[in-house]
């Protein structure tokens, strides 16, 4: 019986790199196939502005400014 074993942590690595670009192009597709499908956003005309918000300059004086 044997109770050492050698254990290479680096043998399955290729699999890891290989899986997780699998996952990512996956993920860009899967993405892809949400947004075509995503209904258009409605566009809502913004609201008015409010009278504070609006600036008013008072009229110019014709007599000099006196």
């Amino acid at each position: 019986m044997e109770c050492h074993h050698f254990v290479d942590i680096f043998a399955m690595k290729g699999l890891e790199y290989l899986l997780a670009v699998l996952f990512l192009v996956t993920f860009v597709l899967f993405m892809r196939h949400l947004k075509r499908h995503a209904p258009a956003p409605r566009r809502e005309p913004p609201p008015p502005p409010r009278l504070e918000e609006t600036i008013v300059a008072p009229p110019k004086d014709s007599s000099g400014g006196r």
